[in-house]
């Protein structure tokens, strides 16, 4: 989006997107990830355990020393957050607004707040291992767009329902199950 920084170091999946305003930096961005306005990953951290706080004492050190980040796939970013260095944010998670992620981020967990804390997970286990094992985000663009039926299903459907649909987008997208 316009005003958004994406340094070289970055490398954005397959229809992810990043919105206005935001700033990424030596992370890897997995497919049909959503972020928002104003999020920042990876920033420059100052280090106050020196005589300085000053990038000067990082004489030659480049930022691309800091740890990446790594995002999943089909993760939500939203408003205004920041991921610091190293974190590892999992397949579908979702980052509520405002917060500060220094720490690593589940899959299908969802975390809001300063620091980021766990708030509840979007799905059940058993959900979540299934969608982990089908990865919809590595299906052809095709056998995505077959499957739209099964991506809108929304999440408190009645577990057995939600498994015989993951077994039939699965069987649909010709992965094993």
């Amino acid at each position: 989006g316009k005003g958004s920084y994406i340094d070289k170091d970055v490398s954005i999946g397959d229809f992810s997107y990043v919105n206005q305003n935001s700033s990424l930096e030596n992370c890897v961005v997995g497919k049909y990830c959503s972020i928002s306005s104003g999020v920042y990953v990876n920033p420059y951290e100052h280090d106050n355990h020196l005589f300085t706080t000053h990038p000067v004492v990082r004489n030659g050190v480049s930022d691309g020393s800091r740890p990446k980040v790594l995002i999943g796939n089909d993760v939500l970013i939203s408003l205004n957050v920041i991921i610091l260095s190293g974190v590892t944010v999992g397949d579908g998670a979702v980052i509520g607004a405002g917060a500060v992620v220094t720490s690593d981020v589940a899959p299908y967990e969802i975390v809001g707040g300063v620091p980021s804390k766990h708030i509840r997970w979007r799905f059940d286990e058993v959900t979540r291992q299934m969608l982990q094992r089908i990865q919809w985000w590595n299906w052809s663009r095709e056998q995505v767009l077959k499957n739209l039926s099964f991506l809108k299903r929304e999440t408190d459907v009645i577990l057995e329902d939600n498994l015989v649909c993951l077994q039939a987008a699965a069987r649909k997208a010709g992965k094993p199950f």
